[in-house]
C-alpha cells in the first residue's frame, strides 16, 4: 500500500530554520502587550511566515504549490524602515502605507519561477530601505542629543548595529547569487546554513534589545529642525552667544538643574526665558558640547565633589542624586569625563587622603 505521506528530510540548515520560526513566535508573545513597538509585530510576523514557506519548500512538502518566499522578501525592507520608523515617531503605519510598500510582494509573485531575478530584487529592496532606516537612526540621535539629558538611556545605537550587519549580509547575499554558477553545491549550503544562523542571531537581538529598552524618545517630530546644527540668530555674535551662555551656565549651576533626572531643552527654555533653538546653539558655542554632554559634564563634576567629601555615600545613590538615570550611563559618563570608573576615582581619593594623614 503506497504510503499517504512521502517522508521529509530535514536537514541542518532546516533545523535552524525551525529554530528560527521559534524566536520569531517567541518575539510575538514577548512584544504582544506594547503599543509602542506594535510595528514590530509585523515584522515578526512576515519573517515567521517567510521561514514558514522556506521550511515547506526546501523539505518538499509543498513541492507541487507556487514558490512564495521569494516574492516575500520584497516585505521585509518596507516593514523594516516602519518599525523604525515607529521608534523614531511614536506613529504605527497606516493600513494605506503597508499596502502601498507591501505591493512589490503580490507584483513579483507570479514570476517567482525567475528565482535569481526576484531573489536579487528583494536584495536591493532590503539595501534601498535599510539605508533610509539607518539615516532615521542617525538623525534621531543628533536629535537626542540636543534636546534631552538623559540621552543615553532613549539612544537605540542597538539598531543602527543591527541595520548596519543587516547590509553587509544583503550584499554578500547577492555576491553568493552571482557566484552559484562557479561554486559546489555543498559550498552553496555551507555558505546558506551560515546565512540562516546569522539572521536567527541578529533576530534574537533585535528581540532582546526591543524589550529590554527602557525608554524611548516622543517628541522627535517636534525638535527635528534641530537635527541640523543649530545656526545663529543674525543679531547674534560669538562673543554675545558666550556671555549669553554663561548667563545660562550660572543658572543652571546656582539652580542646580542638573539635578533633575529628565532635564530637556524644553524645560531649560522655560526655566531661562530663552527659545529652544537659540538656547540649543548658545550651549553648543559656549561649551562646545551638545545638550546632553554639556548637562552630564555637570552631573559628574557634582559626583566628583560629592566623592571627594563624602567617602561613604553610596556610588548609585549619589549617581540618581546628581541627575543620572542609570547606573551604566553615570559609569560612562564619568569614566569618559574622569579616565576613571567611579569605583576607581573613590579609591583614589581614599589613597591621597590615607597618604595626607600619614604625612601630617
Amino acid at each position: 500500500m503506497d504510503t499517504l505521506i512521502s517522508p521529509v528530510t530535514l536537514l541542518p540548515v532546516n533545523l535552524v530554520h525551525i529554530v528560527y520560526l521559534a524566536v520569531c513566535l517567541l518575539g510575538l508573545l514577548l512584544v504582544s502587550g506594547n503599543e509602542r513597538i506594535s510595528s514590530v509585530r509585523i515584522l515578526l510576523s512576515l519573517v515567521a511566515l517567510l521561514m514558514t514557506f522556506n521550511l515547506l519548500e526546501e523539505t518538499g512538502i509543498s513541492r507541487n504549490l507556487h514558490m512564495v518566499t521569494p516574492a516575500l522578501l520584497l516585505g521585509f525592507g518596507p516593514v523594516f524602515y516602519w518599525f523604525c520608523n515607529q521608534l523614531v515617531y511614536n506613529k504605527a503605519p497606516s493600513v494605506r502605507q503597508l499596502a502601498l510598500h507591501l505591493s512589490p510582494i503580490l507584483l513579483t509573485l507570479p514570476f517567482t519561477q525567475w528565482l535569481q531575478i526576484v531573489i536579487a530584487l528583494g536584495s536591493i529592496s532590503q539595501i534601498i530601505y535599510l539605508s533610509f532606516a539607518i539615516n532615521l537612526i542617525q538623525r534621531y540621535h543628533r536629535v537626542v542629543k540636543q534636546t534631552s539629558s538623559n540621552a543615553p538611556d532613549i539612544s537605540i545605537h542597538w539598531m543602527t548595529g543591527i541595520i548596519a550587519m543587516l547590509l553587509v549580509m544583503m550584499l554578500q547575499d547577492l555576491v553568493r547569487l552571482n557566484l552559484q554558477p562557479f561554486l559546489a553545491p555543498e559550498w552553496l549550503q555551507r555558505w546558506y546554513f551560515i546565512n540562516i544562523s546569522i539572521y536567527t542571531g541578529l533576530i534574537s537581538y533585535l528581540i532582546i534589545m526591543v524589550v529590554r529598552q527602557p525608554q524611548l524618545f516622543n517628541q522627535f517630530s517636534e525638535f527635528e529642525y534641530l537635527n541640523k546644527t543649530p545656526q545663529p540668530e543674525k543679531t547674534t555674535t560669538d562673543t554675545e552667544a558666550h556671555s549669553l551662555f554663561q548667563e545660562v551656565d550660572k543658572i543652571i549651576r546656582d539652580r542646580q538643574l542638573y539635578r533633575q533626572s529628565r532635564l530637556s531643552l524644553r524645560d531649560l527654555s522655560t526655566e531661562t526665558g530663552i527659545q529652544e533653538k537659540t538656547l540649543s546653539w548658545i550651549i553648543n558655542q559656549g561649551s562646545q558640547k551638545n545638550f546632553s554632554e554639556y548637562i552630564n559634564q555637570l552631573r559628574v563634576d557634582a559626583a566628583a565633589i560629592e566623592f571627594a567629601t563624602n567617602q561613604s555615600g553610596n556610588l548609585l545613590d549619589v549617581a540618581y542624586a546628581v541627575g543620572f538615570g542609570s547606573k551604566s550611563t553615570f559609569n560612562s559618563a564619568f569614566k569618559k569625563q574622569t579616565g576613571m570608573t567611579p569605583s576607581q576615582f573613590c579609591k583614589k581619593i581614599a589613597e591621597q587622603n590615607a597618604l595626607q594623614s600619614a604625612e601630617s
